[in-house]
């Protein structure tokens, strides 16, 4: 029950994709810019202060007719050997140059796990999918994708909240 509640099943992630826009929009696309503006004011508060004014605006911006929320992890995490190497890996990812052309589209959170090399992402996307990074940005084939909600359920919150702050 957990894990259906928090990840979208395929069957379910269909349904809810003939629900919803299957193509990113403007409205998404307005959605991803007011959600990186108010996050780039307020970056510096999000240390000092209560997280909850932070995840309150971002669930009044979500909108999973024309946002979806996806989480991301290395494929090959069990070959970093140290810290800076890992961080080499995702500065590569964000680097790409096909990024300049989805940023619009999309925001993204990328943390390494100091005690296990591991990283971790969460994306906003503008449309039901990620397929626009992938065509962007071919380092995404290292890593693997999974869709959280497309319902804002508690799960869901719990698990954006985790990585966002």
């Amino acid at each position: 029950q957990f894990m259906s509640d928090l990840v979208s099943s395929a069957n379910a992630a269909a349904e809810q994709q003939q629900q919803h826009s299957s193509v990113a929009t403007t409205a998404g696309a307005d959605i991803v810019k007011a959600w990186k503006a108010y996050y780039n004011d307020n970056f510096n508060k999000i240390q000092d202060e209560n997280s909850s004014s932070m995840m309150d605006k971002f669930w009044s911006l979500y909108n999973s007719e024309f946002t979806s929320i996806w989480t991301m992890a290395y494929d090959e995490a069990d070959s970093n050997e140290n810290f800076d190497e890992t961080i080499d890996i995702v500065r590569t990812l964000l680097n790409q140059p096909g990024m300049e052309t989805i940023q619009d589209d999309c925001f993204g959170i990328v943390h390494v796990l100091d005690d296990t090399l591991e990283m971790e992402g969460l994306w906003l996307f503008n449309g039901p999918d990620p397929e626009q990074l992938f065509g962007a940005n071919e380092e995404t084939s290292w890593y693997t994708f999974s869709q959280l909600g497309p319902d804002a359920t508690d799960l869901v919150k719990a698990a954006v909240e985790k990585v966002l702050m």
